[in-house]
Parts: structure tokens; C-alpha cells; sequence
């Protein structure tokens, strides 16, 4: 079963159902590329990916010149520790030029 399904979509007005359709484009391909970046789970459905990595509980920290996410302690983390998805991240423009930073408890 797939997670987004274009089936689902509870638009009643064709433009909704376009920005739907791009939407679950764009989020399955993010999706694709977090598997990618993550070993052993290159293969792993979007849900799988959501509920053991997205869906994890955190803080955030907004600091003058970054953007610190300060993960709770959960045992995929040393599987995104090894990703480095931050490293060599260039400075987000719409958080005022703020680099991201992962931090694990």
C-alpha cells in the first residue's frame, strides 16, 4: 500500500486537486531521497520512513545565526547520526540565511 495515494484526495475544486497532486509528487520524492541518504532503508516505503524517522519527537532551538534540532532519544538515531543530512547544507534563505544543525540526546 502506498502512503500517498492521489486516490485519497479530498478536493472538490480542480485547483486543489492539482496543488494536491503536486504536493504528493514533491513529498514522495523528498521521501525517496531521505531513503536514499539512509542505510539499510533505501528500499523502505514512505510510511515505513515517516514513522520511524519523521515522526520522532524533538526540540527546536532558533538561534541568531542557526537552526538546532535536538532529537529525543530513539533507537534509529544513530542510523540519521551516519546520514549527516546537515552536513554541507548551505544556509536556508527563508530562515534569514540560518544553517540547519541535528542534535542527538
Amino acid at each position: 500500500m502506498n502512503f500517498f495515494h492521489l486516490d485519497c484526495l479530498a478536493s472538490e475544486v480542480r485547483l486543489n486537486v492539482d496543488l494536491d497532486a503536486a504536493l504528493t509528487v514533491i513529498a514522495n520524492g523528498c521521501y525517496r531521497w531521505l531513503a536514499s541518504r539512509l542505510k539499510g532503508f533505501g528500499k523502505a516505503a514512505p510510511k515505513q520512513l515517516y514513522r520511524r524517522f519523521v515522526e520522532t519527537a524533538g526540540t527546536v532551538l532558533i538561534e541568531p545565526d542557526r537552526l538546532t534540532i535536538a532529537f529525543d532519544r530513539r533507537r534509529h538515531n544513530p542510523i540519521l547520526r551516519e546520514a549527516a543530512l546537515d552536513r554541507d547544507m548551505a544556509p536556508i534563505g527563508w530562515l534569514d540565511g540560518r544553517k540547519l544543525l541535528f542534535t542527538y540526546r
